[in-house]
This record gives C-alpha cells, sequence and structure tokens, in this order.
C-alpha cells in the first residue's frame, strides 16, 4: 500500500481569489468541447435507436403518382391517336407493353413481419457505439484531470519558491541593516556591505524571474481549464490522495466494447440471411384507358417473401474475420495488462525512495537551520566574513529547492499513479 501524500500546508486565509485544484479542473470538464460533442453525440445515438424502430417496426406509408402516354401514328388514317386497339399499320411500342398509357395515383403501405431478431441487432450494434463515445468521453476526462493536476502541481511548485525567495530575500535586508552598523563602527569592512547588497539585488532579479514563471503558469491553467485569464492570490496546496485499485480497469471496460463491436458488425452482417416477410398493400386509381376513369380506383394487398439460398460463403469468411479480429484484441489486452502492472510496481517502487530521500533530506535540512542562526549571531559579532555567511544561505537555499523539486516529484508520481490505476 502506498502511503498518503504528505502535503505543505499554508496558514493564510483563503482570499475570495485563492484557487484549488478542483476548480480547475471542474471548469476543464465544463468548457472541454470534446466533452460535449460527446453528448450531442449521445442523444443523436439514442435519436438513432428510434429510427431504427421506425424503419424496421413501424408501417411505412406513400404516395405515388405516374402518368404514362404511349401515342400511335399512322392509326386508321390518324397521325397520332391514343388507344388500346391500334391497327396492325399503326406505328408505336407494342400494345402488350404499354396498353397505350398509364393513368395511376395510390397510397401505398408496406410493413416488415418477424423481423425483431433484425431490429434488435440493429439497436445492439447502435448501442455499442453509444458505449464507445461514452468511453471516449470517460477518458478524455481523466486526461484532463491529468493534464490539469500537472499543470497545478508545477505553478504551485513556482509558488512556493516564490515564497521561499521572499522569506531569504527579507531576511537578507535585515541583516544588510546590521552590516551597516558594523561598517560604521569598523568592525566589517565596507567591501563586506556592497557583496550584501549585490546579492539582495541578484535575489530580486530571481524573484522577478520566479514571479514572471508563475505568471505563466497560471494563465497555461487558465487556457487548460477554457477560462478567461483571471487574477489569483495564491494556489492552494494540491490536495489529493491515491487512488484505490478499481474494480475493473478502464482498458478492461474498453478492450471488452470494442470485442462486443466485432460481434454487433458481426450480428449486422448476418441480418441479411434471415428470411424476410413484407406485408404491402395500395389503393387508388391505377387504369391504362381514360375512358371510365373513375371505375378504375380499387386496391390490392400481398405478402412478399425473401429466403437467401447461396452467397459464395461470404458468411463463412466473415466470421473468420471476426474470430481473427477477437483474437488481435486479446494480443494486445494481455499486453496492456503487463504493461500497466509493470508501471504501477515502479511508481510505488520510486514514491517508497522518494519517501526515504525526502526523510533524509529534512534531517539535513534542520541542521543546516541550526548552522544559518549560528552564522546569523557571529556576522552581528562580527565573528564571521560575509562570503561565509552568504556561502551558507547558498547550500541552505539550494537544499531547500531541492526539498521542493522533491516534494514536486511526489506529487506528479502520485498524480501519474492516479492515472494509470485506473
Amino acid at each position: 500500500m502506498l502511503l498518503l501524500i504528505a502535503i505543505f500546508t499554508c496558514s493564510l486565509l483563503v482570499a475570495q481569489e485563492n484557487r484549488m485544484l478542483d476548480f480547475f479542473v471542474n471548469k476543464a470538464k465544463e468548457n472541454t468541447p470534446v466533452i460535449k460533442e460527446n453528448n450531442n453525440l449521445l442523444k443523436i445515438g439514442e435519436i438513432q435507436s428510434s429510427i431504427i424502430k421506425a424503419q424496421n417496426n413501424a408501417f411505412q406509408v406513400n404516395t405515388t403518382s405516374e402518368l404514362l402516354v404511349a401515342p400511335y401514328f399512322n392509326n386508321n388514317g390518324k397521325v397520332i391517336d391514343i388507344t388500346t386497339t391500334p391497327s396492325i399499320n399503326a406505328i408505336g411500342y407494342d400494345v402488350g407493353v404499354t396498353n397505350g398509357g398509364l393513368y395511376s395515383a395510390q397510397i401505398n403501405v408496406t410493413k416488415n413481419l418477424f423481423n425483431q431478431a433484425i431490429t434488435d441487432n440493429l439497436l445492439f450494434q447502435n448501442k455499442i457505439s453509444s458505449n464507445s463515445i461514452g468511453l471516449s468521453s470517460e477518458e478524455i476526462t481523466h486526461n484532463i484531470v491529468k493534464n490539469i493536476t500537472d499543470a497545478y502541481i508545477l505553478a504551485y511548485q513556482l509558488q512556493l519558491q516564490e515564497n521561499f525567495t521572499k522569506d531569504i530575500l527579507k531576511d537578507l535586508e535585515k541583516r544588510l541593516q546590521v552590516v551597516e552598523l558594523l561598517v560604521k563602527r569598523a568592525v566589517l569592512m565596507e567591501s563586506d556591505y556592497l557583496l550584501l547588497q549585490l546579492d539582495i539585488e541578484g535575489k530580486k532579479l530571481e524573484l522577478q524571474q520566479i514571479q514572471n514563471n508563475l505568471k505563466t503558469a497560471i494563465n497555461q491553467l487558465y487556457s487548460l481549464s477554457g477560462m478567461p485569464i483571471g487574477t489569483i492570490e495564491k494556489l492552494e496546496a494540491p490536495n489529493f490522495n491515491t487512488a484505490s485499485e478499481p474494480s475493473k480497469f478502464f482498458y478492461q471496460k474498453k478492450f471488452k466494447n470494442d470485442s462486443l463491436q466485432i460481434v454487433a458488425n458481426q450480428k449486422i452482417f448476418e441480418n441479411q440471411y434471415k428470411p424476410q416477410v413484407t406485408a404491402y398493400a395500395n389503393t387508388g386509381l391505377n387504369a391504362v384507358e381514360i375512358p371510365n376513369l373513375y371505375r378504375r380506383f380499387g386496391a390490392s394487398a400481398g405478402l412478399r417473401l425473401t429466403i437467401p439460398i447461396y452467397d459464395g460463403k461470404q458468411r463463412k469468411y466473415n466470421a473468420q474475420q471476426s474470430i481473427l479480429k477477437e483474437e488481435n484484441l486479446n494480443f494486445y489486452k494481455e499486453n496492456t495488462k503487463v504493461q500497466l502492472e509493470n508501471n504501477i510496481a515502479t511508481i510505488e517502487q520510486q514514491i517508497v525512495a522518494l519517501e526515504d530521500n525526502m526523510a533524509l533530506l529534512n534531517k539535513q535540512l534542520d541542521k543546516q537551520q541550526n548552522i544559518l542562526e549560528i552564522y546569523k549571531g557571529k556576522l552581528v559579532q562580527g565573528q564571521i566574513s560575509i562570503v561565509d555567511y552568504l556561502n551558507v544561505i547558498q547550500n541552505y537555499k539550494l537544499n531547500s529547492y531541492t526539498k521542493l523539486q522533491m516534494q514536486t516529484n511526489y506529487w506528479l508520481l502520485q498524480s501519474q499513479y492516479n492515472f494509470i490505476n485506473w
């Protein structure tokens, strides 16, 4: 089991402009266009289910109309004539083909019968497609959390560096006042004063660079969250716990859905081999002669049965392809499992090693803090040079920065652990 991450805590009151990690994560989730698009795609999938049911189970009603005229030339002395009894010398289409014309206006109704299995297969395929979109949104959200968390950690590290540098500067400026008095009393040389003053100016430049980097890091947080750049007084410490092992890893859900997609596609392919029964009926006008046209209104109905017989073994070949695709998925699934287990074990080892190093460094910093206090007292008494004092501060600063980097790496490792242990 991993230990809970120990985090730096702040004693300052939280101002209105303070921001926490969850604030940026939640805003990113709200503003990411891909997630919004996927939500609409899920709604489209629900509508598609209704379309599938309508296409396969509902009555289909339409109207058709047709007017066909097939005249004869040189019929019984007439240059052009429309008739169903042309003379032997008339020129025109065979009356057995055209009947001289067609006057039709009908309402047609069709309905598929006994096709629930076909409909269920189509609905199943649509459901799996929607599941793929849902998994895509889940993965995008998970990546958002990781990206925002890492960016927030790096920004918070800069804030800690800023606070530490300010504390160092504040202490050096106090020392500068003491050195000034000692120079006036001829205890220290003027060069000592100038050297300390120069170091303070260097620290101010360093602080300015850190603050510029912090502003850039915060602006990046706003950009990643899809928000206009705002003003932040301070960032709160990133507070998150180690993720427990899920009951089912995301990769398992994804491979399961991919496997079902293969099954769904196979079922859709095999829909064409199911017997299909269609009932149809129509009513309206259907005539070949204009005389007595009003008496040519009627109705008709029938059944159409379609039974596939032979397809050149396409069904067999498609089934073989599906089996091979399933095997490919299993290859990747097993490889992903091994990679995941190795990565988790590696990160756990890194975190344990980092914890040990941080404990040793904390002891070293405690000793350096004591030495620094001793040197402050000796500096006041003029017993040490400014160079020695600045060297002690520099060593303390380097180790403090190392501690900040270790803490940052600790958070980043936990972020990575939560990212892959999912």
